[in-house]
């Protein structure tokens, strides 16, 4: 009775000691379970510390071709002030004209006219044609005095949020630059990366780390009037840390933070970690990458290529050893034996150690303390006949 228990109880201990596998997972159905790809290589999903990420961003030719869809030509807005100047004529010329909030102005003889969205040189000659009604060949000019609506607006994690003015053609560095750059609590933050929101449907991330550190001016992308630069806050992004280190939880990613970087901030690997069997956890396009890293290589060997630099999100496993498991499992099914009324020998005897054993670590017990305990009772029944 006692050993069908035993055998009961054991699958559902081994099925802890499960090893787990590197590779990428993908629910086959909508719904359903990840179940590991054939084919797919992991180490594609992984960028080594020496390797640049700026791939995951929007590169300069992509830049590139967004800067080219903006009109070169300035149009007026809100806000912008402008001289009316009508030559010969200065009872009806002004030297500050301000376009107000709809976008409409108010000059001589010409009356109301929305301005919103033109350029200097179409209204340059539709204020000709108004005037011509009452003048022999007017001669109208349009200065520009001061592009108050060229602007964009910076959000998030710089020194002074908000709305940026341009008096040329803006780019990202100078936007910002005017939003004072870094906050003054500089060691919580860092500009790594940065989102530009433009009208309903254009949104593209920005590497500032490859652009601020790297000095890739191929990023520097130009702006449009009315763009949205938002900033995340730093500790946005985040790693998380499992298993036996010091400080399991959640790590703040700040700059160019690797696997070392993260498992030290987290305390380190314990005494009882498995350093030769970490796992780096990533999600990508609806898939999840799990890579096998061997620290030992890396510290032994000095093997930096899987000290890959972290995203925000990835998760961090460092296993126990096979000693720790067997441990664990002893003590934990020791008040089972009691229960069970079951000594060290009788476990022995009917082979659950050796199962036990050859599960968690893999090989076979070696049978010194059980012949030892096996030749001490045989010893002891010896003894006890002999005395009768």
């Amino acid at each position: 009775m006692r050993a069908i228990l035993l055998a009961s109880a054991l699958p559902v201990l081994l099925a802890a000691c499960t090893s787990v596998k590197p590779g990428v997972y993908e629910a086959k159905k909508e719904g359903g379970s990840f179940a590991r790809i054939k084919g797919l290589k992991v180490g594609e999903r992984f960028t080594s510390e020496l390797e640049t990420s700026a791939k995951q961003f929007a590169n300069a030719d992509q830049l590139k071709q967004a800067a080219s869809k903006i009109d070169s030509q300035y149009r007026l807005g809100p806000g912008d002030v402008f001289s009316f100047l009508v030559r010969g004529r200065e009872d009806i010329s002004r030297e500050e004209i301000v376009v107000s909030p709809d976008g409409e102005v108010s000059l001589p003889r010409v009356g109301i006219v929305k301005v919103g969205g033109r350029t200097p040189a179409e209204l340059t000659d539709e204020f000709v044609k108004f005037l011509s009604a009452y003048y022999d060949k007017p001669e109208v000019t349009l200065v520009m005095k001061r592009f108050n609506n060229n602007r964009v607006f910076v959000l998030g994690r710089v020194a002074i949020p908000g709305a940026v003015s341009f008096q040329g053609k803006g780019t990202l560095l100078e936007a910002l630059s005017l939003a004072g750059g870094l906050p003054t609590d500089q060691t919580k933050s860092f500009l790594s990366r940065c989102m530009i929101v433009r009208g309903d449907s254009i949104v593209m991330w920005i590497d500032l780390k490859e652009l601020l550190e790297r000095g890739n001016m191929g990023l520097n992308a130009r702006l449009q009037n009315g763009d949205v630069i938002f900033i995340p806050q730093s500790e946005d992004q985040l790693a998380y840390v499992l298993g036996e280190v010091k400080t399991p939880g959640v790590v703040a990613l700040r700059s160019e933070m690797t696997l070392l970087d993260v498992l030290m901030t987290a305390g380190g690997p314990t005494r009882d970690a498995n350093t030769r069997d970490i796992f780096l956890v990533r999600t990508s396009e609806g898939k999840g990458a799990v890579q096998r890293i061997n620290l030992s290589d890396i510290a032994a060997k000095g093997d930096f290529r899987k000290n890959y630099s972290l995203r925000d999100g990835d998760l961090i496993y460092v296993p126990q050893t096979g000693i720790s498991k067997l441990s664990y499992f002893a003590t934990q099914l020791q008040p089972f034996f009691t229960i069970l009324g079951l000594t060290t020998s009788t476990v022995s005897s009917i082979g659950f150690l050796d199962a036990l054993n050859s599960a968690v670590l893999g090989n076979a017990i070696s049978s010194g303390t059980a012949n030892s305990e096996t030749s001490s009772s045989s010893s002891s029944s010896s003894t006890t006949s002999s005395s009768q």
